[in-house]
């Protein structure tokens, strides 16, 4: 420097001057330097990030403030060249060349500016970094210079001189600080007004620098939050490559190996916003590619069976490394910060025992300390901010890839992998990935600090501190046993979990049945089961986790004690002075952080690598083989479907065996061919085949053009009936009304509340079966396809209906009659009109031809047709023209006779209102089915909190809180008696007669140091025990609460709001909730010793304190109104996630047969970045809140600093670095809490969404003891309904209206009426699944509604329209409490024609069924569901259209059943069919819920009058004399 600067570069005795004096050569060059150093090292990283950027916007205009910014750098720069002319025409001998070089560096780096400046505009920088930083620097850099001419500054000397310095000090200062603060505002940009439905995207990217940096930019998110409850269009629209369409591609592509083309994707797809940004253009076309591309690109690149296996995580991290190893880069800085607080609080406590040093210095190190914990906070938080989001996108990714996998998976994996298991890895697989981002980097970041740490320590205590580096050695082969133990116990509790979430889905979706059949006992049993395995595991885990805790909370303290002990008891000259025993204590305070979070980063590392294993397994899963059928054109012969030597199964295990053999068939373009055979016969696996769905062993399958596909069991979405039937396609009304007058949907809308727009519940559950099916069929005819697949759709519809819809929607002169149509069908009725007819019989086609000739040359076909009694007059009543074209329909008379009643979806249109709801709000509410979930608002009620607390068990928490009072007690007690025994040592070292001694100090210490880490041990362990209690409690509460709540219930909640409770809430009552507590506890007891030790040292820290914390308050209690409210939505927005989820797995098939994959993946991922706009919201208001409350405690760290040098005359040194000390340590403790008080506020609301659906309005109780009906009751089976009135829900219209019926014990009623007319609600009363308004029902003189629901529904059978089967054995389906043998189980499967399906299982009776029975045919489920009901013996039979799965013979072999098995009982049979009715004793006529006719059908009939005539003549039926015989006997 000696040839830079004329004088010396710096002087040693400058802590002894009498102000902070620099010597001008350091002012010159180093100072001068540093900020250009700074820029210059950063310009490179800076221009490449402007160039990577991958939105690529319009320039800026320009603007005042960047004039306004160039002009003042330009006046900064003719300043430095003044500075040169200056050195230029001085004279003196003694001017220095740093005076000459600077201002040349300067000029250099201000051009390079001016050019940034234009090169951020053009790239859409609304404020830049490093000019912000420049000119904060360079403020900074010319403050010594300031302070030196101001106190160097004689009023003598020469007017140029004073002018020289003006310019080159005090202009210099100005400009810089003027650029500065100019640099601190965003460039503004108008951005095109949002639509009425639309929010503005987040902000962050349009603010200034420090907004950022200081989160300024979500301030009025937070206020908005504090005067009104947040709702979800407060929060914002995520930035582009935050939403999930980007991430997924990004992460598809990096498992793909083309992370290349993931790298230039465009996100101009994205909304309005992007109409102000262009793409490259040099990409654009290919990015657009990309994006319309997107949702198809495969997680498979080679066929299945040499498909590489994925491995999830690396593409994960591999896909956002640049933004991992960027927040790698902040934690470093922060780090290096952290550790430089303890080395100036040496300092300090230097300053303090040196009574020469000067005021200044003291004030000097106690401003730099705050300065650096101020620093230390942004690099924190901005690194935080960042691993949030890059856990947004991996949250993001998993979802939208296990959602896209979903749509890919074959059946056989299907079948393997239930709902349940894939919610699970949705929520909280994809949760504990997004949440491991927070803290990935404490794996090198932990033993980093630790490291450093011991570094530091040992330049304090030497050769002292080995033993506690053994002892943290020791600490490692433990924490390795204990994370095999924790690994092993979190993947049995995930599989326990998924388990108990499969079971739970499938109780759910058979919950009319459960109740139907007073099965809730045996299934909360089964699901308790599962659940205590479950909380064995949660049991053990907090065991081992309260000992891991206590190994890390001992570790620390048994460092500082070996270590203070070895210090002072190897040598006499070691004396613990403040300055040793504080910044050693200081350091081992940072040492406690990295130890107590390492073992839960290594839990949360584990978990989320069982996660992974899960993802892994998933992704990998079997998909549906694409190349099973092929897309070809028309062959030369015209046909459009071709089937060569096919064989197919379900799986690709050579050990499944063949379902369909030897298929071969042509269907040429234009024909209606039937497929007809026993039921289980494959004619639902050839339309599988057709579809894809099936994996091909053998030959060839060629289709040309679209399919329409309608499933046997009819998929309804949750949305109205119009967007059910246009699925998607655009609206065209002409074709519209076409299909619902085809589909006879046109009565059904006249009498809906809002006609089409009216909403339907989810798996249509206000829809009966007949109108889900003429739905279905409506879609199919509206796609405008060219083959359509009918899998039986005339099963579920009346004859007249089903003769309609053949007419005008199926058959030869229907809207689709010039396209192909491949029926199934168990009637016979329409097969004359078919061009062919295939038929199946054991997985094989054995005949295939037109009707006449089959009809001679099929012996199945005619004994299909020939088996019904009433097959030709059944014939003519669908077709009373023979095939003359001009023959006038069916007498439509039929409609005056049953008229067409409210459908039941009227009774099912409103859900009762919770909150209170304004007039203009009831009509909109009044129509909407299924409600918005509802979302708590204000504070969470200290109820919840009670609630809790009992749950937990109140001796639980009185023990928890004495214990933690102790534990505050023994810390407390511990860091005084250091302090007071430092005091002493340095006045032992100055008196030859010591007061205390040595070991007398180290023995204390120890004591008390150890009974603090015994006493937290107690204290974790208790904690988690007591949150053991109320996990058990809260789930068995929820679990009976939904189980007892109303059928009402079920129609209006969606399935995947109630699995949410069930999934997400109780795994944060299970997880969350006692690691926040845990946590809690421990920071609070930090916090408080904090404060006693701040007022101990001086009471002059309560004028500090008073303030600091009123504004804490504010800002806690400003923070906490939006947090939880951010919480809320965050969990009420996940649950339509799930939702649409459930649908798509139900509906997969016919989502892949209409090609809709696409519109479904939109869908999904629109529906996710709604949720994770919410979650995003979250994020940066938790960080919002942390940069405030640490510059708070930054504010008490500089306050406590300041008073202790200030009043170094009245402080000891201990005093003074016990507090100190503490004060530092604040800065973590207070955000640490009041973050873990608002997780346990936030996730307490979870207790809030538990106990609302345990509350929920409960039906009538399952037993009344006092009232328990006679054994054996009923024993006749006498049914007396008088004057009954019912509606399904409060406020609702009557579905049946003063229904005066006496059934004798033993008739058999056939029950017929239009749908809606209230015949599945009269039976439904019955079992008081819906209550009576008005009006009794005696039974064997019995009122029910004296009785408990149980006592009723187990004495009454029925078997009801849809199948419902459970995942588990064949036995437990039919008899899941086990009260009968296997003969009788046997017996009664052979009754229904199952036995030799059931015997033919590799596992018989103990064989496993697939969730929803998916490995049996709908027929046999069916059967199934029979042989159930047979074996309960009742007295009373219902049969709810029982038989509309199965085929003709199968029906008439049940029909002969249900005579022989119910004869001695009452029968009540709804039924499509007629002839299943005809041989009743009686015949039930209802119209609009009301009593039409009731009567002996020779009655009815030979009543011209008569409605039952009427449809008799219509339907062209006689009836037979057996019937009439029959009757007329009974």
């Amino acid at each position: 420097m000696d040839r830079v600067c004329t004088t010396p570069f710096w002087i040693k005795n400058v802590t002894h001057s009498p102000y902070p004096y620099l010597t001008e050569c350091f002012r010159d060059t180093a100072l001068q330097w540093f900020p250009l150093a700074v820029f210059w090292l950063v310009l490179p990283l800076w221009i490449w990030m402007l160039h990577k950027r991958k939105i690529h916007p319009q320039p800026l205009p320009v603007s005042a403030l960047l004039i306004a910014k160039v002009v003042t750098a330009f006046l900064f720069l003719l300043i430095q060249v003044y500075r040169i002319v200056i050195y230029a025409l001085s004279t003196d001998e003694r001017r220095s060349l740093a005076n000459l070089i600077s201002p040349m560096l300067y000029i250099i780096t201000l051009f390079t500016i001016l050019w940034l400046m234009n090169y951020d505009r053009c790239k859409g920088m609304f404020s830049s970094g490093i000019i912000f930083g420049f000119w904060l620097c360079v403020c900074l850099a010319i403050i010594p210079d300031v302070i030196d001419y101001s106190i160097e500054y004689k009023p003598g000397d020469e007017s140029s001189r004073m002018l020289q310095e003006l310019i080159r000090v005090w202009l210099h200062f100005a400009f810089a600080l003027i650029s500065f603060i100019m640099n601190c505002l965003a460039e503004r940009y108008e951005f095109p007004k949002l639509s009425a439905n639309e929010r503005p995207i987040v902000s962050e990217l349009y603010q200034s620098f420090p907004s950022r940096v200081y989160y300024s930019w979500v301030t009025p998110l937070i206020i908005r939050g504090y005067k009104k409850p947040l709702t979800e269009e407060d929060c914002w629209q995520l930035q582009i490559p935050e939403r999930a369409v980007n991430v997924v591609h990004r992460v598809q592509a990096c498992l793909n190996g083309t992370i290349s083309q993931a790298k230039s994707i465009a996100y101009d797809k994205s909304r309005s916003f992007n109409k102000n940004y262009v793409p490259k253009k040099h990409i654009g076309d290919e990015n657009q590619d990309l994006l319309n591309k997107l949702p198809s690109v495969e997680i498979k690149t080679t066929a299945t069976k040499q498909r590489k296996l994925i491995i999830f995580w690396r593409a994960l991290f591999h896909a956002y490394k640049g933004k991992i190893i960027a927040g790698g880069l902040m934690k470093v800085v922060h780090d290096v910060l952290q550790f430089s607080g303890p080395m100036i609080l040496k300092q300090i406590l230097a300053f303090l025992s040196d009574s020469t040093a000067p005021l200044w210095l003291g004030i000097f190190f106690a401003v730099l300390l705050g300065a650096c914990t101020f620093c230390q906070t942004l690099f924190l938080q901005s690194y935080f901010h960042r691993q949030f989001t890059v856990g947004l996108r991996f949250r993001s990714a998993i979802t939208g890839l296990v959602y896209r996998k979903s749509l890919k998976l074959s059946n056989s994996a299907k079948q393997a992998t239930t709902t349940g298991e894939i919610v699970n890895i949705m929520s909280i697989d994809a949760s504990r990935f997004g949440d491991i981002t927070s803290y990935i980097h404490v794996l090198w970041s932990g033993p980093f600090q630790i490291c450093l740490a011991l570094g530091l320590l040992y330049r304090q205590m030497q050769l002292a501190i080995v033993p506690g580096v053994i002892i943290l050695l020791l600490m490692i082969p433990v924490n390795i046993v204990i994370q095999r133990i924790q690994k092993q116990l979190t993947t049995k509790q995930m599989k326990l979990k998924d388990q108990r979430i499969k079971m739970t889905n499938e109780v759910l979706n058979g919950i009319k049945v459960l109740k139907l059949y007073a099965w809730e006992e045996a299934f909360i049993r089964r699901l308790n089961e599962i659940r205590d395995k479950e909380l064995n595991c949660i049991r053990r885990k907090a065991i081992i986790s309260s000992f891991s805790s206590a190994i890390w909370t001992f570790a620390p303290i048994l460092v500082c004690i070996v270590t203070f002990a070895t210090y002072v008891l190897s040598s006499d000259e070691n004396i613990l002075t403040a300055q040793k025993a504080f910044v050693s204590l200081a350091l081992f305070n940072l040492l406690r952080f990295p130890l107590v979070v390492f073992p839960s980063i290594i839990t949360s590392i584990i978990d989320a690598n069982v996660s992974n294993k899960r993802i892994q397994k998933f992704l990998n899963s079997d998909e549906i083989d694409e190349d099973a059928v092929n897309k070809t054109k028309l062959d030369s012969e015209g046909n459009i479907i071709k089937v060569e030597d096919g064989s197919f199964s379900w799986s690709n295990s050579s050990e499944d065996p063949l379902i369909l053999k030897n298929i071969n068939f042509k269907i040429p373009e234009g024909s209606l061919v039937a497929l007809v055979g026993p039921v289980g016969s494959g004619k639902t696996s050839i339309l599988a085949a057709l579809l894809g769905e099936m994996n091909k062993i053998d030959g060839q399958v060629n289709v040309s053009g679209t399919i329409a596909y309608v499933a046997q069991t009819a998929w309804i979405l949750n949305a109205t009936l119009k967007e059910n039937i246009l699925f998607g396609r655009e609206f065209n009304e002409e074709l519209y009304e076409k299909v619902i007058e085809a589909c006879a949907l046109k009565p059904d809308f006249d009498i809906l509340p809002q006609g089409d727009a009216t909403e339907i519940g989810e798996k249509g559950i206000n829809l009966s079966g007949g109108q889900r099916q003429r739905v279905s069929l409506a879609r199919a005819l509206y796609s405008e396809a060219d083959i359509y697949l009918f899998d039986d759709p005339l099963s579920a519809v009346d004859a007249h209906v089903g003769a309609h819809i053949f007419r005008h929607a199926i058959g030869p002169k229907s809207l689709i009659k010039d396209k192909t149509r491949l029926l199934v069908t168990h009637g016979v009725s329409h097969l004359h009109k078919c061009s062919e007819i295939i038929v199946v019989a054991r997985g094989e086609i054995v005949d295939y031809g037109s009707y006449n000739d089959l009809m001679t040359t099929s012996k199945i076909l005619r004994e299909l047709v020939y088996s019904i009694t009433t097959q030709e007059t059944e014939r003519k009543s669908s077709d009373p023209e023979p095939r003359s074209p001009d023959t006038p329909l069916v007498d439509v008379s039929l409609a005056d006779v049953l008229k067409v009643a409210e459908d039941d979806i009227q009774h099912e249109t409103t859900k009762p209102a919770t909150t209170e709801i304004t007039p203009s709000e009831l009509k909109e509410k009044k129509d909407k089915l299924i409600q918005k979930e509802a979302v708590e608002t204000g504070s969470v009620k200290l109820n919840v909190f009670l609630i809790y607390i009992r749950a937990c068990t109140i001796s639980m928490i009185i023990i928890v809180c004495v214990l933690f009072s102790l534990t505050t007690l023994a810390s407390l007690s511990t860091n005084i008696w250091l302090s007071r025994w430092t005091d002493q040592s340095k006045k032992e070292a100055n008196h030859t007669s010591p007061s205390m001694s040595k070991i007398h100090g180290i023995t204390i210490y120890s004591l008390l140091g150890l009974s603090q880490g015994f006493i937290a041990f107690f204290m974790q362990l208790f904690i988690y025990f007591a949150a053991y209690a109320a996990s058990k409690t809260l789930h068995s509460s929820i679990l009976l609460g939904v189980l007892r709540a109303p059928m009402a219930f079920f129609d209006t909640t969606p399935i995947g709001r109630i699995i949410n409770r069930f999934a997400k809430d109780v795994d944060s009552v299970d997880s969350s909730l006692p690691s926040s507590f845990s946590s809690s506890f421990g920071t609070l007891t930090s916090v408080l010793i904090t404060i006693i030790i701040l007022i101990y040292g001086s009471w002059f820290a309560i004028f500090a304190l008073i303030p600091l914390a009123i504004v804490f308050a504010f800002i806690q209690r400003v923070y906490v109104a939006s947090s939880r409210q951010l919480r809320r939505l965050d969990s009420t927005t996940r649950s339509p996630v799930y939702s649409n989820f459930g649908e798509t797995v139900q509906g997969l098939t016919s989502i892949r047969a209409y090609n809709a994959q696409q519109r479904f993946i939109d869908l999904s991922d629109g529906l996710l970045d709604r949720n994770q706009a919410c979650y995003f919201a979250s994020c940066v208001s938790n960080r919002w809140l942390a940069v405030r409350l640490e510059t708070i405690a930054n504010l008490l760290t500089l306050v406590t600093s300041l008073f202790a040098v200030l009043m170094r005359d009245r402080l000891t040194a201990g005093i003074a670095g016990l507090t100190i000390t503490y004060a530092m340590q604040i800065t973590q403790s207070l955000n640490w809490l009041v973050r873990m008080t608002s997780d346990i506020e936030t996730n307490i609301v979870s207790v809030e969404r538990i106990d609302e659906y345990a509350k929920l309005q409960s039906e009538a109780p399952w037993e009344i003891p006092e009232k328990k009906p006679p054994t054996g009751w009923p024993t006749t089976g006498e049914i007396q309904l008088k004057n009954l009135s019912t509606r399904y829900r409060e406020n609702l219209e009557l579905v049946l209206k003063d229904l005066t019926v006496n059934i004798q014990p033993g008739e058999k009623i056939g029950i017929i009426g239009r749908t809606g007319s209230g015949k599945s609600s009269l039976c439904i009363a019955l079992f008081r699944i819906i209550e009576p308004a008005n009006g009794e029902i005696i039974i064997d003189n019995i009122d029910i509604r004296q009785l408990g629901l149980h006592d009723v529904r187990s004495k009454i059978t029925i078997i009801p329209q849809d199948a419902v089967i459970f995942a588990g054995t064949v036995r437990f389906n039919v008899d899941p409490f086990g009260h009968y043998s296997d003969i009788e189980i046997w017996s009664a499967l052979e009754l229904v024609h199952m036995k030799e399906r059931i015997t033919a299982m590799a596992g018989g009776l103990s064989d496993l069924l697939t969730e929803g029975g998916e490995n049996l045919s709908a027929g046999e489920r069916q059967l199934l569901c029979m042989a159930r009901a047979i074996l309960r013996k009742s007295k009373i039979f219902v049969l709810d259209e029982a038989t509309a799965a199965i085929d003709m013979e199968t029906d008439r072999l049940i029909q002969m059943t249900i005579r022989s098995a119910f004869k001695d009982a009452t029968v009540l049979t709804i039924a499509h069919r007629l002839h299943t009715i005809l041989d009743s004793t009686r015949i039930l006529v209802l119209s609009n819920g009301r009593l039409q006719e009731f009567d002996e059908p020779q009655r009815l009939a030979s009543n011209p009058k008569s409605a039952f005539a009427k449809l008799l003549r219509d339907a062209n039926i006689q009836l037979p004399t057996t019937i009439t015989t029959t009757a007329s006997s009974s």
